[in-house]
């Protein structure tokens, strides 16, 4: 009986012990940077902390060589195998090696529909849960980085950048998820996505293909990317960054954003076409994320009874440099925790049934699926088998002396979890800054910053009221014209002519104004239809008040050139009515042209974009400005060009050659022709001026509207301020209307009578040739008399002349006036026969 109750206790017991142990696969792939870092180490220690625990009842038993093995696929594999065929049989494989050997292990779990779990791959192609359906990962993914990368991004407002990624689907992935991950906000910009394999590193022109580096580089510069995002291994960053140096960029206007390596001094082990000084040069200042090494609370205590100051210096007696330690050690504690929640299932191990029940394969995999516990590496969960861990952002910071060049990573942000999709990103607490090149974060883009440019309220208002001020001038000189009309200066003058000019002022002084009309003085209800008018209004008036206004000045100086340039021809007085119909055609041609133009190819209001660079290379100012265009509006302007420049060059000859006639009453004297000239200089100004301006719409609407002004003011000054001034001098019109005025003839002595006078004593003969002389004298005092009768005869004929030219109700008279047919001019003497000069008798100036 007491052997019985022996044997009982004792199996008991044995039954607790054997259900505290599971065996598990344990394959570790060699440390090629840390030859003194061994994970059996770390397994140990973890293992061993764990035994101190009282609540814990389960052990890890994890099988595996003392000499962790090679980086070969070859015997990775071989060697789980083996493992699978001892006793008792392992239910799950403990795993940290390197990519190619977790690769082909997790393949092979997978196949056995055994439990894996890896604490040293980062690569995002163990998410595919189709070919790895029961790997657990206890250190986040590549792809965890890009929530990190867009915390940053949206910290310092880049919202435009680049991204180059080596091509592979390793790192194509990432970059896929990434910009998935940036479809819930529409403001960012993806401005170059370019793939780079290994075969298209090749620089010759001839050899480039698709994904050529230069090429992406070439495109990085013209899109002007100034944000760069990298996914790529360290072979391929160091010729990406030696590319970047080659192509200047890198510095104060660039961001590099890559995700970090994990092996030291990458950029030494990989040698590449530039030396190490080029390469840091371009990686200085370069951002990288990275996971975790250690947590970021380290107040919280494991589930080992240990917080991570104590786990840190635990780790000092190890003297291994591995990044993973802490991930090696936390996925000790997945699996214990995992494994402590399944106690009900069978732990009879010797028996090989036992790894297939489900309890030890999918339950398992469920739990840790669903595990929240605190780790070293800050608290553990899994998204579907990858874990949420933090992420941290450092820089690259590149030291030189005179002796040495240091490398520096600045440890600045920590991404944390809040929940399985949201991280919140903080301070790493080293009281680390983030380095800028300048004077901070670079523009994710050339700063374009958007102005309107239009008229402003003052210029407007100054502009307005001086073309005002023009109207109400001229509305002044149409009613002195109406109420003057039959004064006679102001009736020789033509005044129904005067009052076109006047016209045409006004709708020029009228264009000035819609000139200065936008849509934001309309407002914007409606806006667009009610510029369109304006646009169309704009053109009209200003054309038909140039044509009018242009037309009549024409025409009277056309009259003042037929009367008086030709000498001894018949003239015919030219009536008003002749100058309007000549008036009345040249509108009617601006009418025609207008119309055609509004009909076939209509103005209507567009509005464009000028871009201007500052001083500032990332600073451009865009000006927004609106102008009436159509289709084909050169051709319509040109038409317009055309023959209004032919009417001022034929204008401009005419005043020519009429600026010597100096009869004010008749046609405004020199005063018509000066504003002639005035009118074609300043519409030739203005047209240069407006095209040369097109883009600065203010100071074009400025220097447009002032010389429009000054032209349309210096008309109606010159036509109409010579009238005023008359008009005030004699306001009953009882002067003499202005003739032609000729200086009187001198007598000169000859040099014979010069001599003459000299002599003291006369002998006959000259008292004799002195009697002649006092003969001559009188006869030329006789015919002095009869030219001052003549003279005034001369004033009465061209008074009648006058009166005939600007009276419109005579019937039409032909005159001919009988110029002197031998005039000599010598030293300001004329000497002229009296038959030569007028006729005797007035009959023969003919009616």
């Amino acid at each position: 009986m007491w052997y019985c109750t022996f044997l009982f206790v004792y199996n008991y017991f044995i039954s607790l012990t054997i259900s505290k142990q599971i065996p598990l696969i344990g394959l570790f792939t060699q440390d090629k940077y840390d030859t003194n870092y061994s994970a059996s180490t770390i397994i140990e220690y973890a293992v061993n902390r764990l035994r101190t625990i009282e609540t814990i009842q389960t052990e890890l038993d994890i099988q595996h060589d003392e000499q962790d093995i090679p980086c070969d696929m070859a015997i990775g594999t071989k060697m789980v195998f083996d493992m699978l065929h001892r006793k008792p049989r392992p239910l799950a494989i403990f795993s940290g090696s390197c990519h190619t050997v977790a690769s082909a292990i997790a393949e092979t779990a997978g196949i056995f529909d055994m439990t894996i779990i890896i604490y040293s791959e980062t690569s995002s192609l163990f998410t595919a849960r189709e070919k790895y359906p029961s790997l657990i990962r206890t250190v986040p993914g590549d792809s965890q980085h890009n929530i990190a990368r867009k915390l940053l991004l949206r910290k310092y407002n880049w919202r435009r950048f680049g991204i180059l990624y080596q091509y592979e689907r390793q790192y194509t992935m990432p970059v896929t998820r990434f910009n998935d991950l940036l479809q819930d906000e529409s403001d960012w910009e993806n401005a170059l996505s370019r793939g780079i394999s290994f075969n298209d590193l090749d620089e010759t022109q001839g050899n480039r293909t698709r994904n050529s580096l230069k090429d992406a580089f070439d495109e990085l510069r013209k899109n002007n990317i100034r944000i760069i995002l990298g996914n790529f291994n360290s072979t391929m960053a160091v010729r990406i960054f030696c590319e970047a140096f080659r192509y200047n960029l890198y510095g104060s206007r660039f961001q590099w954003i890559i995700v970090g390596y994990y092996e030291p001094k990458w950029w030494l082990n990989n040698p590449g076409p530039c030396n190490t000084s080029e390469i840091l040069h371009a990686l200085n200042g370069t951002l990288q994320t990275r996971v975790a090494k250690l947590g970021y609370n380290t107040r919280k205590r494991t589930m080992a009874d240990l917080t991570l100051d104590q786990f840190k210096f635990d780790l000092t007696t190890f003297k291994s440099t591995n990044y993973f330690v802490g991930y090696a050690f936390d996925a000790i504690l997945t699996l214990t925790s995992a494994f402590e929640k399944l106690n009900s299932c069978p732990n009879e191990f010797h028996i090989d049934s036992i790894w297939h029940q489900s309890c030890w394969r999918h339950e398992l995999i469920d739990i840790i699926k669903n595990i929240d516990i605190e780790g070293v590496t800050g608290r553990i969960r899994f998204n579907n088998g990858d874990r949420i861990g933090e992420i941290v952002i450092e820089q690259i910071l590149v030291y030189h002396s005179h002796k040495s060049t240091n490398v520096d990573i600045a440890k600045l942000f920590v991404a944390i979890p809040t929940n399985q999709s949201k991280y919140i990103l903080l301070p790493a607490g080293n009281e680390r800054n983030i380095t800028w090149h300048g004077h901070g974060p670079p523009n994710d883009r050339i700063k374009r910053i958007e102005r309107n440019q239009r008229i402003s309220v003052l210029t407007y208002t100054i502009i307005a009221s001086i073309s005002g001020i023009g109207i109400f001038l001229a509305i002044g000189f149409f009613v002195f014209n109406i109420i003057f009309r039959t004064h006679r200066f102001i009736r020789m003058s033509s005044p129904q002519i005067n009052n076109l000019i006047i016209a045409g002022c006004i709708l020029s002084y009228t264009s000035v104004l819609l000139m200065g009309i936008d849509s934001t003085l309309l407002g914007e209800r409606n806006s667009e239809s009610a510029m369109n008018f304006i646009c169309a209004a704009r053109v009209w008036t200003l054309s038909i008040g140039f044509t009018i206004s242009f037309g009549a000045i024409f025409s009277k100086t056309w009259r003042v050139h037929t009367i008086f340039t030709t000498v001894n021809a018949s003239k015919r007085a030219i009536k008003d009515y002749r100058l309007f119909i000549f008036v009345g055609i040249l509108f009617a041609l601006d009418f025609i042209v207008l119309t055609s133009w509004q009909i076939i190819d209509p103005l209507k209001i567009f509005r464009h974009t000028s871009q201007i660079q500052t001083k500032d290379e990332d600073i451009v100012i865009l000006w927004s400005y609106e102008e009436c265009l159509s289709k084909r509006r050169s051709i319509w302007m040109t038409i317009q060009s055309i023959y209004k420049g032919v009417l001022m060059v034929v204008g401009s000859r005419f005043a020519w050659a009429t600026r010597n006639v100096h009869i004010n009453a008749l046609n405004d004297s020199a005063y018509v022709g000066m504003s002639l000239y005035n009118v074609v200089l300043l519409s030739i100004t203005t047209a240069v001026v407006g095209y040369f301006l097109r883009d600065q719409h203010e100071r074009s609407y400025i220097l447009t509207s002032i010389f429009i002004l000054l032209c349309v003011t210096i008309t109606l000054c010159l036509v109409f301020v010579p009238k005023v001034l008359e008009v005030a001098k004699d306001p009953s019109s009882s002067a003499k209307p202005q003739r032609a005025v000729l200086l009187k003839p001198k007598a000169k002595l000859s040099d014979d009578q010069g001599h003459d006078k000299e002599k003291p004593k006369l002998s006959n003969a000259q008292e004799h040739d002195k009697e002649k002389l006092l003969i001559q004298i009188k006869g030329l005092t006789n015919q002095n008399e009869i030219l001052r009768l003549n003279a005034k005869k001369c004033d009465e004929l061209i008074t009648k002349l006058l009166s005939a030219i600007t009276d419109t109700h005579d019937k039409p008279y032909q005159y001919e006036i009988i110029m002197p047919l031998s005039t000599n001019i010598i030293d300001e003497t004329m000497h002229t026969r009296e038959s030569d000069w007028l006729l005797d008798d007035e009959n023969q100036l003919r009616k």
